[in-house]
């Protein structure tokens, strides 16, 4: 599990990096999409809604690749992309599928580049919400 869950975690942090080198009203683009899952996901707060959310990103990103895009830094596919990735760490956080240190590292970055979002955990510890430690 560690080996699989810190590749994960580095393809998603590297999608990341690419995205906030992307002009900065495409990087808000796709920071107000995210923060918008986000705050959807979070005000459900169970693991069925992350499970749908996820499942919805997934689904949206796979109309976009219908509809010709390509480039993983296109907004239309970069924003359900991390999106799904915060639900995934999410998930991974509450059932043990992922690390803790991965998931955490993603949960924390994802929502660090959404705006208005934490850098950090504390503000009613997001995360920690669904973890039973």
């Amino acid at each position: 599990m560690f080996f699989r869950s810190l590749f994960w975690e580095r393809t998603v942090l590297s999608l990341l990096e690419k995205v906030k080198r992307l002009p900065a009203n495409v990087q808000s683009e796709i920071a107000n999409r995210v923060a918008g899952y986000i705050d959807i996901a979070d005000a459900t707060g169970d693991e069925c809604s992350l499970e749908q959310f996820a499942a919805a990103a997934v689904k949206e990103r796979e109309k976009v690749i219908a509809q010709g895009v390509k480039s993983t830094l296109d907004q239309r596919w970069a924003a359900p992309a991390l999106a799904e990735a915060w639900c995934v760490a999410r998930l991974g956080l509450y059932n043990g599928s992922l690390s803790r240190h991965s998931a955490m590292a993603v949960i924390v970055a994802i929502e660090a580049f959404a705006p208005n979002r934490p850098a950090h955990l504390p503000r009613g510890q997001r995360a920690g919400k669904l973890s039973s430690s």
